[in-house]
């Protein structure tokens, strides 16, 4: 599928992506897509109507102009941003955390006038226990959305490379509701992780491995 340079966001664990309507052939060529118009339906339509949207694929939003549609939809939500991480040990496997219920990834809000890359290995030192936290390049950014105090936030996610040379116990940070921290090879996150965990983490791990 070629419309992945659009902008998208995770709703329920669905990715919701804004794309030109110039690129409806594209997508009518695509699997396991839902479409629907901007023609038809407002963004706040859109977003009140996910939970009867097919599960398991990726909704399509049609618009003459992504980028503004994309700004509407921004303009819905509180917005957050936080920072996490890929990180790999010496043994090359890597660190992924268990927190209610699913395989997840450290990380986790940026402190006031904190950078991004700051944030993403100070989260992991914390959630894991690690002392030593190298950080790598940029993976790639997640946007996900969900309900706090009975508001609308839109999560934005940095995500990193990083490497550790710790060799220490992994500590997972209870009071984060984080059970378990473990070292996985690349086999065990494919089989054990991919199957239970988010839609948004297991595109960071696929984007960390296919250069890795």
């Amino acid at each position: 599928m070629s419309i992945m340079h659009t902008h998208i966001v995770y709703i329920n664990d669905q990715p919701l992506r804004f794309v030109s309507g110039s690129m409806l052939s594209e997508i009518n060529a695509a699997n396991n897509v839902h479409v629907v118009s901007e023609a038809s339906f407002s963004i706040n339509e859109i977003v009140d109507g996910f939970p009867d949207y097919p599960q398991g694929k990726d909704i399509i939003y049609l618009c003459n102009d992504p980028d503004v549609s994309w700004k509407n939809f921004i303009s819905l939500f509180t917005f957050s941003v936080a920072a996490g991480g890929v990180v790999k040990n010496n043994e090359g496997k890597l660190l992924a955390i268990f927190r209610r219920g699913k395989w997840d990834l450290p990380k986790g809000k940026l402190d006031y006038d904190e950078t991004p890359e700051h944030a993403a290995v100070r989260e992991v030192m914390e959630e894991c226990g690690l002392e030593n936290v190298l950080l790598g390049e940029p993976l790639l950014i997640t946007y996900h959305t969900y309900i706090e105090k009975k508001k609308n936030i839109l999560k934005k996610t940095h995500w990193y490379a990083m490497t550790t040379t710790d060799e220490h116990p992994l500590i997972p940070q209870l009071e984060e509701d984080i059970e378990k921290a473990e070292w996985m090879t690349p086999e065990q996150i494919s089989q054990q992780v991919y199957a239970n965990t988010y839609r948004s983490v297991k595109t960071v791990l696929e984007t960390y491995l296919r250069s890795h």
